[in-house]
């Protein structure tokens, strides 16, 4: 249900945006331009910002392998 309200969201900003550039005139092939053009600039700005966040996540993720607790150190030591 989250992505549905991003979704229309983002329809509403679009389509404000687009209202507000033509002053409030609405025309069918000028909004196909306004969309292609729009997603041209937005699409790849979202899947930038998406793989910036995966690689800082990966790197969260990896970022305390190899690393033991003090319980686990002590456990370790003792097991010699």
């Amino acid at each position: 249900m989250k992505l549905l309200y991003i979704l229309v969201a983002v329809f509403a900003v679009l389509f404000s945006g687009y209202m507000l550039t033509n002053d409030f005139t609405f025309n069918h092939t000028s909004f196909s331009n306004y969309l292609i053009n729009t997603l041209f600039i937005v699409l790849p700005c979202c899947l930038g910002i998406a793989g910036l966040f995966a690689i800082l996540a990966y790197r969260k993720k990896h970022a305390d392998k190899d690393v033991m607790t003090i319980r686990q150190y002590y456990q370790y030591r003792s097991a010699r």
